[in-house]
């Protein structure tokens, strides 16, 4: 058959679905059965292929027949073999796009031609299946891990925006309310959906609304991670070395009750002031200091 048996693969699984709802004594039932017809199978392939299962007595091996890359895109051809009940039942084959991102991790994996994420759509086991394979892949003679990390620090290298010291929270809510351009010039700005690499290039998993780059410290990159996106506003500072976060600190918050928000000077003092409400005189809470290495 030449055309692509990946929705097969999609129909298997909802029947496989649909089998395991019948009743709850029958799950254990059902799931035992299967990887014992599975594990013949596993041990006569090779080891750097996968199965999944498809069904009562159904297994499909996919064994990777070549790999390329294109920058932090990763395409692998598989031939794919589907067993019924430990008989060869059909042979073919599909490609699969693997992207990483900066760091070399796994992001999307969908079949060539389709948009569909793997990652996202398919049922858990078939998901840890792929991500699991996607870790084994990095170590494939035809894979530049360099690739990942140098398109992203190029970016970010060429094209950051950093804010200016002193960097001072109702100065800047003020200037980027009343004055764009003044906001854009002294506390440039990245919003998450759009530059989220930069975090990851980094080392930050988390997600803010926006972020700001601080000038560096030597080797120091403090970041502000601003959450404004919830009725309680937070905004945290990073400290990042060798893309490591080695030090954390909240350093504003807006909870409709009180405002805390803070000041960061040329020399890196950071003062942490508390008010009731913007109207108020603001009173310092805490400070600190960054610290060079």
């Amino acid at each position: 058959m030449q055309t692509s048996k990946f929705s097969q693969l999609i129909l298997c699984l909802f029947f496989i679905t649909i089998s395991c709802k019948k009743n709850d004594s029958d799950k254990s039932i059902i799931r035992a059965k299967q990887e014992n017809q599975v594990s013949s199978v596993i041990n006569n392939i090779n080891d750097n292929s996968f199965v999944l299962s498809c069904g009562s007595g159904c297994a499909m091996t996919y064994t990777p027949e070549t790999v390329s890359q294109d920058k932090q895109t990763v395409n692998v051809k598989f031939k794919v073999e589907t067993y019924i009940n430990e008989k060869p039942s059909d042979t073919y084959y599909e490609k699969y796009n693997f992207v990483y991102n900066s760091l070399g991790e796994i992001e999307k994996v969908n079949l060539e031609g389709k948009n569909d994420d793997i990652l996202q759509n398919l049922m858990p086991d078939v998901q840890a299946e792929f991500k699991k394979f996607s870790k084994i892949l990095l170590k494939n003679k035809n894979v530049d891990i360099s690739k990942f990390s140098k398109t992203k620090q190029t970016y970010i290298t060429n094209n950051s925006k950093f804010c200016t010291l002193p960097f001072d929270f109702d100065t800047s809510y003020k200037a980027c309310i009343e004055d764009n351009k003044n906001c854009e010039g002294k506390y440039p700005s990245y919003t998450f959906l759009e530059n989220k690499d930069i975090l990851e290039n980094y080392g930050i998993k988390e997600q803010p609304s926006i972020f700001f780059l601080l000038p560096k410290i030597n080797n120091l990159q403090p970041i502000i991670l601003a959450f404004t996106d919830s009725d309680i506003e937070g905004y945290f500072l990073k400290i990042v070395n060798n893309n490591k976060i080695i030090s954390s600190l909240q350093i504003g918050k807006m909870d409709g009750e009180t405002i805390e928000d803070f000041v960061i000077t040329e020399t890196f003092d950071i003062n942490i002031y508390t008010r009731n409400n913007s109207t108020e005189k603001r009173v310092l809470k805490k400070k600190y200091k960054i610290m060079e290495l």
